[in-house]
């Protein structure tokens, strides 16, 4: 995730940069690789902190301290590299369910200056049960963490099931969400659902932006739409001035799609709901956009993702995508070239640690992975080449 100190007010309200190309506009082919085509990468691994419960999500504030989520305890804390962590925030409300509690975090590009970070998560409230994007703001001390605004509600909910949650600064300052279908058919293909979409808003006031392909729309919500057809989006990466997205397979597929403005990823899982339908359901009408790699015949159930930084990773950096996977319990990593085709990949930590959710790139480009296999037992990593 890219955390660059910039301002973010007034250049939201006036942007209207979209993503651009890497490289030519042709979009290619996908790859259907499995993962037995994969090489093995040798990786030295040490455990930062243990004693933790589905940590979903984390984002270093400093060279020593992150702040990270803990799914189904609905905490927000802050850890460090020596080991050492503690809760600094909770909030009223948030409700916790199969896969829905407190989910991602992502600091504002100007967190150094104002604490400002954001939160996904699910809520509850009497009849009322949704997925909400909320502002909150740590203190000078970092000690205590409250959530001052939430500036997206009304994301769809069930069981729990499918809630997404991904978030993202992209350029501009604009604030990109990943959302899951909620397990409801329709809700992927339906504009005026939150719902397997990517959405890209202010993130002062949640609102959609004016570069946004339905701007103009009369409902709030297909106003921030930027892509749609998506089953349940769980990671977001930035490279360059495209955002990428991790989501969900059905019973197979897993994708990795770089977005493109008013994209269709193609799930349409209706009547009803049939996951025997193609992740990317070319027979709709219209283009729907290819994924840049896809699991094949058997899913890994892929989660979080990072693009490799840092003069550790060599000339791997800005070129592989790290993918945590719970289901395959790896991390993949994905080399793809500057115009975004697949041109190799490798697996790490394959079945060693359990069940893999968060990556993010740390000091010194190291990655930190949690793990998110509950009980108590989980544990956040710290993962280099060897």
């Amino acid at each position: 995730m890219d955390r660059r100190r910039t301002a973010i007010a007034v250049a939201v309200l006036a942007s209207t940069a979209l993503l651009l190309p890497e490289g030519a506009a042709a979009e290619p082919r996908a790859a259907s690789p499995t993962s037995s085509a994969a090489r093995a990468a040798p990786m030295r691994v040490s455990t930062v902190l243990t004693g933790l419960d589905h940590p979903w999500d984390l984002a270093f504030v400093s060279s020593s301290q992150f702040l990270f989520t803990q799914r189904d305890r609905k905490t927000i804390s802050l850890g460090t590299t020596s080991g050492a962590k503690r809760v600094v925030g909770r909030a009223a409300g948030i409700w916790a369910s199969g896969e829905t509690g407190l989910m991602a975090l992502e600091l504002a590009p100007d967190f150094a200056r104002t604490g400002t970070f954001y939160t996904c998560h699910g809520y509850r409230s009497g009849a009322t049960k949704d997925v909400r994007v909320a502002r909150w703001r740590l203190n000078a001390a970092r000690t205590s963490a409250r959530l001052t605004k939430t500036i997206v509600r009304g994301l769809p909910a069930t069981s729990g099931r499918h809630g997404g949650c991904a978030l993202a600064f992209g350029p501009g300052g604009a604030l990109f969400i990943g959302t899951g279908d909620a397990a409801v058919g329709r809700n992927a293909q339906r504009l005026r659902s939150g719902g397997g979409k990517v959405l890209r808003v202010n993130p002062r006031t949640g609102r959609g932006l004016r570069s946004n392909p339905y701007a103009k729309s009369r409902y709030a919500m297909k106003r921030r739409v930027f892509t749609y057809g998506h089953r349940n989006v769980q990671g977001l990466a930035r490279r360059g001035n495209r955002m990428w997205a991790v989501e969900q397979g059905s019973y197979r597929d897993d994708e990795v799609n770089a977005l493109f403005r008013k994209g269709n990823y193609g799930w349409n899982p209706v009547p009803g709901y049939n996951e025997s339908v193609p992740m990317t359901d070319h027979g709709l009408p219209g283009k729907q956009r290819s994924a840049r790699w896809r699991s094949g015949g058997s899913t890994l159930a892929t989660t979080g993702a990072a693009w490799l930084r840092g003069s550790v990773w060599g000339n791997r950096s800005g070129r592989v995508l790290a993918v945590t996977a719970l289901k395959a319990e790896q991390i993949r990593l994905l080399r793809f070239d500057r115009r975004g085709r697949l041109r190799g990949q490798s697996i790490a930590l394959r079945g060693q640690y359990g069940r893999l959710r968060a990556v993010t790139v740390g000091p010194g480009g190291a990655l930190y992975v949690s793990t998110s296999n509950g009980g108590g037992n989980d544990r956040i990593l710290r993962v280099l080449p060897r």
